[in-house]
């Protein structure tokens, strides 16, 4: 470091630090200078970064130093799409996640309603599609463990529910019950509902399901947050926050217990009148950050592959349509126009080719009406782009936010299972195109949709780099040609989520004058073999330059910081 820096910066920091981090690996996600070996801190902000010698340089006899034995640094984690509160809340009810049969499913099933058998409802998410004949449950399987109960589960993509007999009949669907906008009502040959209910259908039987408490959410935010922090977490973004969960996290922040910065979305509402406007400002001007902010708005273009309802430009394999808009094209034009004006970021889930096509044109209109720029809206999720769509990104200004464990492989190779199976084989090549999206050089923000996916950020950045699975399934991975580095999917994880969030000065890096937000690793994910990732483990997660997580057998600085 030249010395007149190091001089101004110990001026600026008003003296010597509070505690100085040396023996590291760093990576500071800065253009220049990407690495170094430590760091000071004052408060909950970074006052210097560079060689351990010039920073130890600036200890005083007060100043805690912590020698990082040679551990790898990164700026914290974050995660650029998820539902927090909700995910919170499946940490207490029945998950299905990674079971393949029927017969798997439906023990789980009845040990959790053994487990609960106060439980009015039995509720949970979690299974995929490929586990059932014709890629969709029968309310049969549920009828067999659980038929005195009403039953309903989501899909682990959130697009699709699976309730049983009795949850059908409490909720009064029956052969003339028709399927609202929309959303369907899965029927057999005989004209009755199987249980399969897709995208709003779902509304007719989750609006009955008991209401979970102001003290339920609390508890289960506390646990979801801790969650986080384990994994390294220091900020996400919620993509679709209800206003219901506010006074929940409004309790946490005054106890000092929030441990991930939050940028909130609310609920895109179509055609938006002046007083919805307004509100919504209000919220924007009262949650500013830095641990809690409103900014912008989610909506949904399409559904999802999976159900045949993502919006696509050439029909399903083995017939079922092209899927269709949410909205028609002019309302989300008019719709996202009133918000763009206002000054907020959208958030469009898009997956189908055709809806990524339709709101990146939408986003076009809206900055030429308005005559705006600058707004980084985003498409969210884009698992099927055209490629020549792709470069529109950059051009438009338009965050990409992707889900690094979307490229998960089926287990089976060989079964092309309900996803690949609906695309076919020309499609299924240029999904989830991390690679192709770098190339363009349009900014790439990745998240993990939790509870979709696990919020585990080192097995999403394995996941990126290999398309494997866990169990280095397929050899060379699933379509090898979108796979990147280790180190593009951390920035991703990192500098390129704090861009999409607008918070790029406050914290994403490892550099002067932004939040003390980091996580110390195991292992350099960035020097070792695609593998190792898994094995990596998160030693330390400080945000604002408080601990908010610590391996019980991580023991640096911990006698100095009196743990």
């Amino acid at each position: 470091m030249n010395a007149v820096i190091f001089a101004a910066l110990l001026l600026a920091s008003g003296g010597p630090p509070d505690t100085v981090l040396h023996n590291a690996h760093i990576f500071t996600a800065q253009p220049a200078a990407l690495l170094a070996e430590a760091f000071a801190v004052t408060g909950d902000r970074i006052v210097a970064v560079g060689t351990s010698a010039d920073v130890l340089k600036m200890a005083g006899p007060n100043t805690r130093v912590v020698d990082l034995d040679g551990a790898f640094v990164s700026p914290g984690f974050g995660d650029s799409h998820l539902h927090f509160m909700s995910g919170s809340l499946t940490l207490t009810e029945v998950t299905l996640d990674d079971l393949k049969s029927i017969k798997n499913i439906q023990a789980r099933i009845a040990a959790y309603a053994q487990a609960h058998p106060d439980a009015p409802w039995i509720s949970g998410r979690g299974w995929n599609y490929a586990a059932f004949p014709g890629n969709l449950p029968h309310r049969r399987w549920l009828d067999e463990v659980v038929p005195e109960r009403p039953v309903f589960i989501e899909a682990y993509d959130g697009h699709t529910g699976w309730a049983n007999t009795k949850a059908l009949a409490l909720a009064g669907i029956t052969r003339d019950t028709k399927n609202p906008e929309n959303g369907e009502i899965v029927r057999d040959e005989k004209g009755d509902a199987t249980g399969a209910l897709k995208e709003r259908a779902q509304r007719l039987v989750e609006r009955l399901l008991p209401k979970p408490t102001e003290d339920d959410k609390y508890r289960s935010l506390k646990t979801g947050l801790d969650l986080a922090a384990s994994y390294g977490l220091t900020f996400a973004h919620n993509a679709g926050f209800d206003l219901n969960d506010l006074p929940v996290y409004e309790r946490l922040m005054k106890e000092g217990g929030l441990k991930v910065r939050f940028y909130n979305a609310v609920y895109f509402e179509p055609d938006p009148d002046p007083a919805t406007l307004e509100k919504m400002k209000n919220l924007r001007a009262k949650y500013r950050g830095p641990l809690f902010r409103f900014g912008a708005v989610k909506a949904l273009a399409d559904g999802v592959v999976e159900s045949k309802t993502a919006w696509m430009l050439e029909p399903f394999a083995g017939g079922g349509g092209s899927g269709s808009p949410t909205y028609p094209v002019d309302v989300m034009n008019r719709s996202v126009a009133a918000y763009d004006r206002e000054g907020f970021q959208i958030f469009v889930h898009a997956i189908g080719d055709k809806a990524i096509r339709s709101i990146l044109d939408t986003f076009e209109h809206a900055a030429s009406v308005n005559g705006t720029s600058g707004r980084r809206h985003r498409v969210e999720h884009i698992e099927v782009p055209q490629l020549s769509d792709i470069a529109r990104f950059k051009s438009l200004g338009v965050i990409a936010s992707t889900q690094a464990l979307f490229a998960t492989p089926d287990d089976d190779d060989d079964t092309p299972g309900a996803y690949f199976g609906n695309l076919g084989l020309d499609r299924a090549a240029r999904t989830m195109a991390f690679k192709a999206i770098d190339d363009a050089g349009a900014v790439q923000a990745f998240g993990s949709d939790w509870p979709v996916y696990s919020m585990e950020v080192l097995k999403g950045i394995y996941t990126a780099v290999t398309r494997q699975t866990v169990r280095g399934t397929p050899p060379g991975g699933l379509h090898p040609e979108s796979r990147i580095s280790a180190e593009a999917a951390l920035r991703h994880f990192t500098v390129d989520g704090a861009y999409a969030g607008f918070a790029e000065n406050d914290y994403g890096r490892i550099a002067p004058g932004l939040f003390a937000d980091f996580v110390v690793l195991s292992q350099d994910i960035t020097k070792i073999p695609p593998p190792g990732i898994l094995g990596t483990r998160v030693l330390l997660t400080v945000m604002g330059g408080k601990e908010t997580f610590r391996a019980r057998d991580f023991t640096a600085g911990a006698a100095a910081a009196g743990k």
